[in-house]
């Protein structure tokens, strides 16, 4: 505007016609319209810029939130895992069983009859997941989906490893149900108890059963399907 103020006002100098015509003063109007347009172009143009900063910005703190609520989703679901697959340390209301041979000498039973075997075991811990057991371990080796007990001579193997009686069995689940289901009449381990003279002692109480410990859990031949 000054520039423009100033040529108009240098028309006339010293009484000498400077021949400035009116097309000459409307171009020289335009060019500071135009400099202003710029100038608010840059304006918007800036303001653009920061803005388009600002929302990287808020796109970048986004997605570090997700990454961290996904991390935080998938180490929840690794845990509820090991808890549901015996891989982590429990402790609840439940009971104690205690099973060991025979004491009596009664020769009209059978010798094997008064000895505890593997599928008097294997029947007990049913009786227990049955009546609504959570965890179950037998002489500190823990029961899960894939293990075995099974009969090695004069002992008993489980999870690979042998254990011997007496046979202490810890679940984890509601005392009276799983008391019931080792020592109402009918049960199995009332038969054995009062048909057999095993040793059953049964203690309602609150138990810790250990995480699984064995070193070779391994999946040798299923596979996952994918969905």
């Amino acid at each position: 505007m000054f520039l423009l103020v100033l040529i108009a006002s240098s028309v006339v100098v010293s009484g000498v016609d400077l021949k400035i015509d009116e097309n000459t003063v409307y171009l020289i109007k335009d060019l500071d319209k135009y400099e202003k347009i710029i100038a608010d172009m840059r304006t918007v143009v800036d303001n653009l810029k920061r803005e388009t900063v600002e929302q990287k910005k808020h796109i970048n703190d986004y997605e570090n939130n997700q990454h961290s609520a996904d991390i935080m989703s998938i180490n929840s679901e690794i845990e509820r895992l090991k808890l549901y697959s015996g891989f982590v340390d429990l402790r609840g209301p439940g009971i104690y069983l205690t099973v060991s041979d025979s004491t009596i000498e009664d020769e009209s039973i059978d010798i094997m009859k008064r000895l505890i075997h593997d599928v008097d075991i294997t029947v007990l811990l049913n009786d227990l997941k049955a009546a609504g057991a959570e965890a179950i371990v037998v002489n500190s080796k823990r029961i899960i989906n894939v293990s075995e007990v099974v009969c090695a001579g004069p002992l008993l193997g489980i999870n690979g490893e042998k254990v011997s009686a007496p046979f202490l069995i810890s679940a984890i689940g509601d005392m009276d149900a799983l008391y019931d289901a080792v020592n109402e009449e009918g049960t199995y381990a009332y038969e054995l108890k009062n048909k057999y003279g095993m040793e059953v002692v049964t203690r309602k109480t609150y138990v810790l059963v250990p995480k699984f410990h064995g070193d070779d859990y391994q999946i040798n031949f299923a596979t996952s399907i994918e969905r």
